[in-house]
C-alpha cells in the first residue's frame, strides 16, 4: 500500500526497535510488560501525528484505552482492521518467526493465551476501524489494492 500510494510505512515495533537500540525482546524483558506497553503507546501518539504515513501499529496497540481514543480521534485517517482467522494468524505468525522476519511475540507459543487475546482484541479493532477486510485468503498485493479503492 505504501508503494501504490508513495507514502512512508512504518511498522511500530520496528521503529521502536531501531528509535532505541534494542530488539523488543530485549526492552520487553528490561522494561516489563507494563512498561512495554506504555513504550508503545507513546510511539503510537507520535507515530499517528505523521502525515502520509502508512502504519502498521501491531496487535497488542488496541488493548491500551489511550490507543483506543488516539484512533477514535483520528477521524481524518483511514483505520483499518486486517481480519482473518486466528489459526491463519498464528501460521503466519509462525512462519515469520521461523524465517527470521517477526519481531519478539511472548505469548505466540501460549496458544489458550493467544487465542483469548485474540478475540478480546478483534472486537476492539473492529470497533475503531472505518473498514474491516477479511484478509485470510487474500495476498497482501490484493488487500492493499483493495484499501487504495477505499482511501481514493
Amino acid at each position: 500500500l505504501a508503494r501504490l500510494t508513495g507514502w512512508d510505512f512504518l511498522d511500530l515495533d520496528a521503529h521502536m526497535e531501531r528509535t532505541t537500540g534494542a530488539s523488543a525482546r530485549e526492552l520487553f524483558a528490561r522494561l516489563g510488560e507494563s512498561g512495554f506497553r506504555q513504550l508503545e503507546s507513546e510511539t503510537f501518539a507520535a507515530a499517528l501525528k505523521r502525515s502520509n504515513t502508512i502504519l502498521a501499529p501491531g496487535g497488542a496497540v488496541i488493548d491500551r484505552v489511550e490507543n483506543q481514543i488516539a484512533l477514535a480521534g483520528s477521524t481524518s485517517r483511514l483505520v483499518v482492521f486486517l481480519d482473518a482467522p486466528f489459526r491463519t494468524l498464528i501460521e503466519r505468525c509462525v512462519e515469520q518467526e521461523r524465517m527470521g522476519g517477526a519481531t519478539y511475540r511472548p505469548l505466540l507459543h501460549q496458544t489458550a493465551v493467544a487465542h483469548a487475546r485474540y478475540e478480546a482484541r478483534r472486537l476492539l479493532y473492529a470497533r475503531h476501524a472505518q473498514l474491516t477486510m477479511d484478509v485470510g485468503a487474500k495476498s497482501p498485493q490484493e488487500v492493499a489494492r483493495l484499501i487504495l479503492d477505499k482511501m481514493y
